[in-house]
């Protein structure tokens, strides 16, 4: 778990760090909780709790007397089958990354791709569900996140696939929809975190694979 503060609009994008918050996290599942410990400033980790999927999860922060909760269930797995480039049919001599995954037979999952470029964490935010493609064998490639960079031949590409719940989807959705409008305010993304803040608290499954383009 993360916690930092906001800063104004006009000011340089670093976050102050909130340290000595009390961070608590509980598998509901499995009836176990544990007190995160600081590892460094704002940074707090679990040294008892593993994640599982099905099991739900909530979220405990008293950071100065401000509470904060939230909780989350981490959904079913679904890995990554293959991970192959192809050029891309808009942006020139560029090349795409395209995920296969089979997605499962029970309606409602709801996806989140990570883009790792020459050790650099891109910031397209690349989201899917399946309303349309419920059961389907996927090969779609990754574009129109926004924030994503070009892919030219010998780039080592990392890509994760996060399984994650509606709330998450929502909340992704919803950064998406702000970073794409040309609006001087835009709204912020709807949090699954009560107690007024920004962020959300994820118990997400995680598969990767890595390509180096030809």
């Amino acid at each position: 778990v993360t916690i930092t503060k906001s800063v104004n609009f006009n000011q340089d994008n670093v976050y102050p760090t909130v340290s000595s918050a009390i961070v608590v996290i509980t598998d509901h599942t499995a009836n176990v909780t544990d007190t995160l410990k600081e590892t460094t400033p704002g940074n707090y980790n679990t040294s008892l709790l593993i994640g599982v999927a099905g099991h739900k999860y909530s979220l405990y922060v008293n950071a100065s007397s401000n509470v904060f909760t939230a909780s989350c269930t981490m959904p079913q797995s679904v890995t990554l089958d293959s991970l192959y480039t192809q050029l891309s049919s808009f942006r020139g001599n560029n090349y795409q990354v395209v995920p296969a995954y089979t997605d499962p037979p029970v309606l409602g999952n709801y996806y989140h791709f990570v883009e790792i470029k020459n050790d650099s964490l891109m910031s397209a935010i690349y989201i899917r569900n399946d309303n349309l493609v419920n059961g389907q064998k996927i090969t779609q490639p990754l574009s129109g996140g926004g924030g994503g960079s070009k892919i030219i031949p010998g780039d080592l590409v990392v890509i994760y696939l996060e399984c994650i719940d509606s709330a998450i989807y929502q909340y992704y959705y919803g950064l998406q929809q702000s970073e794409n409008q040309n609006s001087a305010s835009p709204a912020n993304p709807v949090s699954n975190i009560t107690g007024g803040c920004l962020g959300y608290f994820s118990a997400h499954t995680s598969s990767s694979k890595s390509i180096v383009v030809p």
